[in-house]
Order: structure tokens, then C-alpha cells, then sequence
């Protein structure tokens, strides 16, 4: 007596092309994304109407609520503030200082950076703030 088994159904996958959408997929969004480059300290700036925009290219000072400041995107001392922008500001280049301070920072500390820059020669100074 002769039986005829089950026949087994082999179902294959192939995932090859579901990879290659996946690497598709990955390299559109690496394209398509945008890059930021991140600040060297985290500040909330505060608002004021009067804000306007500038296109210059200018010393960026930042000073955060936690005593942190940085010199162009570089974390720096304070003490160290007044040599290094020496270094910067040079009578035939008199370049433009914007200094970026969080909206919670003491007033004290803000005064006691604006005194370093202008000790260093610094004459133009901007303070950056959102627009309301």
C-alpha cells in the first residue's frame, strides 16, 4: 500500500531587496537631514522686541546661568577672557563682539565678562536675544 505523504511546502524569503530599501531609505535621510552644530553650552537667550538680525562675522562670547563661558564655541575661564581676546581684536581688524548670556544669568557675572572685553580692547559689543 502506497500513501502519498503530505507535501511539504517550502516557502523561501528572499530579503535581499527588503535591505536594499532599508540602505536606500537610510541614505535618503542622511541626505535629506539637516546638520546643526551644536553650541559649546546650552543657553535660553532672552526675548526682546526691538531684536534685529545680523549677517556679521563676529567674536561669539557665550555665558550660561552655571558660570560657563565660551569663547567662539570653545570653553574658556574668565580670567583667561582678556588675553585671548587681545589675541583677537587687533586695531586694523576692529572685529564686532556678540556676547550670547542666558536669560537667567546673575547681572554681576554679565558685568564682570563686559569689563573683561572691554579691558581687552573690545568696543563694539551686541547682546543676543530672541525676537518676541
Amino acid at each position: 500500500m502506497d500513501f502519498e505523504g503530505r507535501v511539504r511546502i517550502h516557502s523561501h524569503l528572499d530579503i535581499a531587496p527588503l535591505i536594499d530599501i532599508v540602505f536606500l531609505l537610510l541614505v535618503f535621510f542622511m541626505l535629506t537631514s539637516t546638520f546643526m552644530v551644536p553650541e559649546a553650552i546650552e543657553l535660553k537667550l532672552p526675548e526682546s522686541s526691538s531684536a534685529t538680525v545680523t549677517d556679521n562675522k563676529a567674536i561669539i562670547i557665550s555665558l550660561n546661568q552655571h558660570n560657563e563661558l565660551a569663547l567662539n564655541g570653545e570653553k574658556i575661564k574668565l580670567h583667561d577672557l582678556q588675553a585671548t581676546l587681545k589675541l583677537l581684536i587687533t586695531p586694523a581688524n576692529q572685529s564686532d563682539i556678540t556676547l550670547k548670556t542666558d536669560s537667567h544669568t546673575e547681572v554681576q557675572l554679565l558685568l564682570n565678562v563686559m569689563d573683561e572685553i572691554r579691558a581687552a580692547g573690545g568696543t563694539n559689543v551686541a547682546l543676543a536675544t530672541h525676537k518676541k
